[in-house]
């Protein structure tokens, strides 16, 4: 791997990304994805636009699973009439291993990531929104280290050719 970004997950856009395997292996927690994307304030980003990472291994070391929730939510019709609701319910730790497994079994997409605050200044907390095998819920960690290594840019973000296009004038007829 050519570039690598210690401790910068905020420099990252996550949505969208897919989570294409799960590995735990001494005491670190190792996550193969692709669709990520770098923003042009990452460290390794020389570009002046977010860039899209094809593929990336991001490392957490010294992990330690806080908490599984399986996301709330409710549905209304046309009227603003309440039609479903679930409430949030977290996981037991004796089923995170199970979990993480199943979220695998089908697509994974993370939706978003966000950073935590801790009260151990050598450690970081970060919360992601993770839609897979399993069902869409929010995974919270502790680790000591965060490393995300990658050997090339895709091309410009996504959501950056989006805003070009979207800015561009109308052609005159």
């Amino acid at each position: 791997m050519i570039f690598v970004a210690i401790n910068e997950l905020s420099h990252f856009h996550f949505h969208d990304a897919e989570i294409n395997n799960i590995e735990f292996k001494n005491e670190q927690m190792i996550w193969e994805v692709s669709a990520v994307n770098a923003t042009k304030t990452n460290s390794q980003n020389k570009f002046d636009d977010d860039m899209c990472i094809e593929d990336a291994l991001i490392e957490f070391e010294n992990i330690r699973i806080e908490s599984i929730i399986f996301g709330a939510y409710t549905v209304h019709d046309s009227d603003n009439n309440l039609i479903e609701s679930k409430e949030a319910i977290p996981a037991e730790p004796s089923e995170y291993a199970n979990i993480l497994k199943n979220t695998l079994n089908s697509y994974c997409y993370i939706y978003s990531m966000e950073e935590l605050p801790t009260t151990n200044t050598n450690l970081y907390r970060a919360c992601f929104n993770i839609d897979g095998g399993a069902g869409n819920y929010y995974l919270t960690i502790e680790f000591a280290k965060s490393i995300v290594t990658w050997s090339a840019y895709s091309g410009v973000a996504w959501y950056v050719r989006h805003q070009s296009v979207m800015h561009e004038p109308a052609a005159e007829l």
